[in-house]
This record gives structure tokens, C-alpha cells and sequence, in this order.
């Protein structure tokens, strides 16, 4: 009988330490933070940054990023911008969206931002999450506390 059951492993990265966001996109750990990528593969991932902020009106925005441009990406990134205000973003280019203003809730606390989508890489080559600030030295993306989960889908005989 045939089944579409697979057996497909979720793999989860935790940040290893804080890194300080700068005005251009980087990815936030070229080493633990991400995961190696094969060509024509697709994976599904899922982030939540946490990041601290100087002030309330600092802008920041996460991302996916590959080393050459994917096949296919769609992913969602989002973060409050107050309590009650999610800003959500489609993207299907990485290193996007461009950070916001106010694009935090508190400097005196944590926020947190969600990536998540899908990504066939055109090479083979790491993948991450990068991050982008309004100001320089503003934003930080908190290690410890921030997560990537990823894993890779496939139809077909089980590999």
C-alpha cells in the first residue's frame, strides 16, 4: 500500500551569542545560526529573534539569507510595532524587507521578530537568518534566546 508518511527530521539552531545589528544586512551567525543547503532542495524554517532596542523608534527587520539567489522563497517576516500592532511582511527576495521605524515595542525589555517560509536554495551553501537596524549599534539580537528551526521536504522514497 502506498503511503506519503515520510520520516523527516526537524533540526533546531539556538543564536550562541548576542550580535549587534548594522545598517546593511548580515547574516546573524555564519556558522551556527543556519544550516547548509543543497541545490534543488527545499526546506521549511522558522525563526523567533529576540532583540533589545535603545529606543522605541529604532527600526530593525529580520530575513532569510542564502549565498546566491533561491529557485524558490516565500516567507513571512513580522514583529510588533506596539502591543496590538503586528506588522507582517511577504517576502520572496532574501535580504528583505527593508527595516521600518518604530519597529519595536520596548527599549527597556525584549521584542521579538518570526521569519518563517519556505527556501530552495540555487546553490549549494549556507543558510540563515540576517538582520537589518535603522541606526547603527541600536538593535541587538539576543544569543540564548533566539531560535531557528528548519527541516528538509521531499517527496519521494524516504533518503
Amino acid at each position: 500500500m502506498a503511503t506519503n508518511n515520510k520520516f523527516i527530521v526537524e533540526r533546531t539552531n539556538v543564536l550562541a551569542a548576542d550580535v549587534t545589528l548594522g545598517v546593511a544586512y548580515a547574516v546573524l551567525d555564519d556558522s551556527d545560526f543556519g544550516w547548509y543547503g543543497k541545490a534543488g532542495e527545499t526546506y521549511e524554517f522558522a525563526a523567533r529573534v529576540v532583540y533589545s532596542a535603545v529606543a522605541a523608534t529604532d527600526g530593525a527587520a529580520f530575513s532569510i539569507t542564502a549565498g546566491a539567489a533561491p529557485t524558490q522563497l516565500a516567507f513571512v517576516s513580522e514583529y510588533n510595532t506596539d502591543a496590538t500592532t503586528v506588522v507582517r511582511t511577504m517576502g520572496f527576495a532574501i535580504d528583505t524587507p527593508d527595516h521600518g521605524t518604530a519597529s519595536v515595542i520596548s527599549s527597556t525589555g525584549f521584542n521579538n521578530a518570526f521569519v518563517y517560509g519556505v527556501i530552495k536554495p540555487s546553490a549549494d551553501g549556507f543558510i540563515g537568518v540576517s538582520g537589518i537596524a535603522e541606526n547603527a549599534s541600536t538593535i541587538i539580537a539576543k544569543g540564548t534566546l533566539s531560535t531557528l528551526t528548519w527541516k528538509r521536504i521531499f517527496v519521494g522514497d524516504n533518503e
